[in-house]
């Protein structure tokens, strides 16, 4: 398990190998390299299981050795990180920072197997892995898949919403369509009434018409007068009666007054409210115009607040808030996000249903956070897959921020700005 690269502040695993052991602790070696203080601890095999970082001093690695005998027995303080397709276990403290991280192991299965041969749950490593690996995959499986199921009854229920949202919009598309429909068959009835109507009067015209000929052919109101019982016996009286009768039977047209018709409001789209992004004062908001100097390929070197893959959003917030309400450094550090995006009171007004998952796009300019110290960089992320995975915050004044899943990192980038004026 020789790791040919250095990472973050650790050494390559051969380095750590065939050093005195220490006086206090007979499972540990101790060395210095470069003017800093190196421990290793040694599995039951007498091989390599952690390696330390450079410290400073004897007394700093000292509390170093110490601090992993406290939690190497506690299952909740290791970790399987990735990188290159290799996987490392980690082992960290109770304020989630990183103490000690193994050497390259080839897979995730072999990874939880050690995990528990260091645990002291399985006696022998190696020719057993894979019953060990069971054992261990089947524990991590199921809270895997216990999460998974959380998250697919949360779709489904955005799925359920959806659907009756469109229910509802069909709904209402069909009851305009069929107020357009009664209207048009009110407008259709008028034009009736109105061509009846016509017809009506065209009658009458043709009775007066008939009568001007009568008195043409008759040689006037005389004739018409001496020869009445034989010329005016004939259509002229029929028209008179059925003209009368005729206007009695077709309704007059009526306007309908416009708010007769009722129509139901469409709804405004109103504009996506946009963020400030030049007024930003934090650092961490403050992206430079120019391109980065680097790009960031992958994560987890360098972890902020450790690998949260397996966390819903609750999980994340509530790891947040145990991070703030134990240190000071991280009070500070998690109200100055809040408060500069529009939250008055910093991380005391955060809420669990301020986070969401996302993926965020690749090849982004970015500030991006760097180990425990909260340390800010200015990258190009070229990520992808998992790495490009992260929990969004919703910001009161909409300059969104996030935490990438991989490392727990902070990430700001501008998006959804205000155009310059």
């Amino acid at each position: 398990m020789d790791n040919k690269k250095r990472q973050d502040d650790y050494l390559v695993l051969s380095d750590y190998s065939g050093h005195p052991k220490s006086e206090k602790n007979s499972d540990f070696t101790i060395f210095v390299k470069d003017g800093e203080h190196y421990f290793a601890m040694l599995d039951k095999n007498g091989d390599v299981a952690f390696r330390s970082e450079g410290y400073k001093s004897e007394a700093s690695r000292d509390n170093g050795i110490e601090s992993v005998i406290k939690n190497r027995t506690i299952e909740e303080r290791y970790s399987i990180s990735e990188a290159f397709n290799k996987f490392f276990v980690s082992l960290k403290a109770g304020n989630n920072q990183e103490i000690a991280k193994s050497g390259v192991i080839n897979s995730k299965a072999e990874a939880e197997a050690y995990i528990l041969f260091l645990l002291g749950k399985s006696k022998t490593y190696g020719k057993a892995v894979k019953s060990a690996a069971s054992v261990g995959a089947a524990a991590v499986t199921g809270k895997i898949i216990s999460v998974k199921r959380n998250q697919i009854g949360e779709t489904r229920n955005v799925i359920s919403e959806t659907r009756n949202q469109i229910g509802e919009t069909r709904n209402l598309i069909g009851e305009n369509r069929r107020q357009i429909g009664e209207t048009r068959n009110l407008v259709n009835t008028n034009k009736k009434v109105t061509k009846y109507a016509g017809a009506g009067a065209v009658a009458a015209l043709g009775a007066m018409s008939f009568a001007g000929m009568s008195q043409i052919s008759t040689g006037g109101p005389e004739k018409i007068k001496e020869k009445a019982p034989a010329k005016v016996g004939g259509w002229w009286p029929l028209l008179l009666f059925l003209l009368p009768l005729l206007l009695f039977l077709i309704p007059i047209p009526v306007a309908v007054p416009p708010a007769a018709i009722a129509w139901k409001a469409i709804p405004i789209v109103v504009p996506a409210k946009k963020c400030d992004c030049d007024a930003l004062t934090h650092p961490i908001f403050k992206i430079p115009n120019e391109e980065p100097p680097k790009s960031t390929f992958i994560l987890g070197r360098a972890p902020e607040y450790g690998n949260s893959h397996g966390l819903t959003t609750v999980q994340f917030y509530n790891k947040l808030k145990k991070a703030y309400e134990g240190s000071s450094m991280e009070k500070r550090f998690l109200d100055g996000i809040f408060k500069q995006m529009g939250y008055e009171n910093g991380f005391k007004d955060a809420t669990a249903d301020l986070f969401t998952e996302v993926t965020i796009p690749q090849g982004i300019n970015a500030n991006l956070g760097t180990k425990v110290t909260h340390k800010t960089v200015y990258r190009k992320m070229e990520t992808k897959g998992k790495d490009r995975e992260a929990f969004r915050i919703k910001a009161a004044n909409y300059c969104d921020f996030h935490f990438m899943k991989t490392c727990g990192n902070h990430m700001y980038y501008r998006e959804n700005c205000k155009l310059s004026s």
